[in-house]
């Protein structure tokens, strides 16, 4: 079973953002989709969340294309990885990103330890 793993901070649920979920799952099997968590969205944008995290989660569960939905909330190491270990420990074979990602290289180098294949999806919702 092919495993697509994003990540995001998906602070408030939007078209752009299931549009995204739906492309990255037709690239495999099963789609896991990591939230950050408070303090990895206060290192990232810098201010708090606008929604609850477990709000968030719970939408985002009740998606027909997503699979599971982890909270990732490291803030130590690289920004834009918040996600590291949990990535590490589910070895999915694809990480999709958004053609506007601006942490390629550190992904690139995440996915260079499990094997895992970095797609670039466009951002098609207008």
């Amino acid at each position: 079973m092919k495993k697509v793993f994003i990540s995001g901070c998906y602070d408030i649920i939007h078209g752009g953002h299931v549009e995204f979920f739906s492309q990255a799952r037709a690239l495999g099997a099963y789609l896991v989709v990591s939230i950050a968590g408070d303090n990895a969205l206060l290192k990232h944008k810098g201010r708090r969340p606008s929604v609850p995290v477990l709000h968030k989660k719970k939408l985002i569960e009740n998606l027909s294309m997503v699979d599971e939905v982890i909270i990732s909330d490291e803030t130590e190491g690289e920004l834009g990885l918040n996600f590291a270990s949990q990535f590490l420990e589910i070895k999915p074979q694809i990480l999709a990103v958004t053609d506007d990602d601006l942490y390629e290289e550190p992904k690139k180098k995440l996915c260079a330890q499990v094997g895992a294949e970095y797609v670039k999806l466009p951002k098609t919702l207008n």
